[in-house]
């Protein structure tokens, strides 16, 4: 090793220079006319050498923004060729309600009035199948990645030439970093992150002069709670969508559920902590409604249940509690319960920039934006997401919403937090599982029954999930 600084970190601190630079010059920090900080000053702020701030300025020169002044310095021109700009930035849907997405991307106009914004809502399944092939087709400059579809991307190999690599900003939280790294490039800002917690109503708690739940719980006090709580053909004690690749595999994490592979590369499951798991995540809704494991389309089912006070305790995030904003009762939040090891999955939505856009240096402004802190402060006050930025997520001050008393309790659970790739599965092996278990979980087929499919289809497969 040569302790020098990888090729890539120059990049990135060139990059981030010019970002901001030409940022400072589309929203007018910097007027035509005004001069640019001199060459050394740049230098010792991005830590970058001459040449490769010369080789910055060049960029700024070739998009007519700057101009060089002979024996003076380098002057603002005005936007240039950044005027008029068209950005297509593809989002998930939900993002409309869990960040506030139109009036971020509003604010952002009012900043950088040169940049127009085209959004472009991502099909999740597409994105899921082929990310690369999406990217390409609807021609995305910059686009919202989740942990999930970050990890498809990976599998694929596709990686490298998809996403551009990026300079996180320096308040985001360091783990949130983990899942988007890969051979020492982050290709993923986070915007805003969720464990997966337990939601429940607490006057129905109130009502049977029951104990709320706490970091204390395992699964077997939560069905003795469901039970209590559950009111026949009136209401449910616990409901979550069973289904959701958010929702089953917790039983796996908790369970400390670590798949080994054959020589192949093929994943192996007969072990009997994944078999204890999966026979678990039925076993929970023994004595309850025995459709409800299969009674739902999907999660945003449970909110709704739950906002009608049909269900007494749900399976959630805080991206789902936007749903909640107007709940007409009181309800609170606890740590997820868990079997042998108190562990959550840890769902993360970032930003990242297709390699092959010819608008990169107004992606890079849109993307330090959505990162920034007033960009992520306006997320903590006007939704119940959490920011990414480590200081805006902890920020108090006046509340513009009603929150769970325990909003911040995701703060005490850090240390929990999983991703479903720590198994050394993928997401489309997750989805092979599931499939196989969906008979089980609709009590139409045995335990014994969905395993030996599991393990046929999985031994069919002619090459490893790559």
């Amino acid at each position: 090793m040569t302790g020098k600084p990888r090729r890539s970190t120059f990049r990135s601190r060139l990059d981030d220079m010019i970002t901001a630079l030409s940022a400072d010059i589309i929203n007018g920090k910097l007027q035509p006319g005004d001069f640019l900080p001199s060459e050394l000053t740049l230098v010792e702020r991005y830590q970058l050498s001459k040449n490769s701030v010369r080789k910055g300025l060049d960029k700024l020169l070739e998009q007519e923004m700057i101009e060089k002044v002979p024996r003076i310095g380098t002057r603002v021109v005005g936007i240039g060729a950044s005027s008029g700009k068209t950005l297509k930035f593809g989002y998930y849907p939900t993002l409309m309600l869990e960040v506030n997405l139109p009036q971020l991307i509003a604010l952002f106009r009012e900043r950088f009035p040169h940049i127009e914004v085209k959004m472009v809502p991502i099909s999740e399944s597409l994105l899921a199948a082929n990310p690369q092939e999406m990217i390409e087709r609807d021609e995305l400059d910059i686009l919202t990645l989740n942990t999930h579809h970050f990890g498809v991307a990976l599998d694929q190999g596709a990686l490298p030439g998809m996403l551009e690599p990026i300079q996180p900003n320096t308040d985001t939280y360091p783990f949130l970093l983990q899942s988007f790294i890969q051979d020492g490039h982050v290709y993923v800002q986070p915007l805003t992150f969720s464990p997966i917690v337990l939601c429940y109503n607490k006057h129905h708690f109130a009502e049977k002069k029951m104990p709320e739940p706490d970091g204390c719980w395992h699964w077997s006090d939560v069905q003795t709670a469901a039970k209590a709580l559950t009111i026949k053909h009136e209401r449910m004690g616990l409901f979550f969508h069973l289904q959701s690749n958010n929702r089953w595999p917790l039983f796996l994490l908790q369970n400390k559920v670590v798949f080994d592979r054959s020589p192949e590369g093929k994943l192996i499951v007969d072990n009997e902590r994944f078999r204890d798991a999966m026979q678990m995540s039925l076993r929970l809704f023994e004595g309850l409604n025995p459709e409800m494991p299969y009674m739902s389309e999907n999660d945003s089912d449970s909110e709704l249940f739950f906002l009608q006070q049909k269900a007494s305790m749900i399976i959630t995030s805080y991206y789902s509690l936007n749903r909640l904003r107007h709940a007409e009762f009181e309800y609170d939040l606890a740590p997820l319960p868990y079997l042998e090891e108190a562990r959550t999955q840890l769902l993360t939505i970032g930003l990242s920039i297709n390699r092959s856009s010819s608008n990169k240096e107004a992606a890079h402004t849109l993307l330090h934006y959505l990162a920034s802190n007033e960009a992520q402060q306006h997320i903590r006050q006007h939704s119940l997401s959490i920011p990414s930025s480590k200081p805006m997520a902890e920020w108090k001050g006046k509340e513009l919403l009603n929150r769970p008393s325990r909003f911040h309790m995701y703060r005490d659970i850090i240390s929990t937090f999983q991703n479903y790739s720590d198994m050394n599965i993928t997401l489309a092996e997750l989805e092979i599982i599931k499939r196989n278990f969906k008979l089980y979980w609709a009590r139409l087929e045995d335990f014994d029954s969905a395993f030996r499919k599991l393990e046929d289809e999985l031994e069919a497969i002619p090459f490893t999930l790559e």
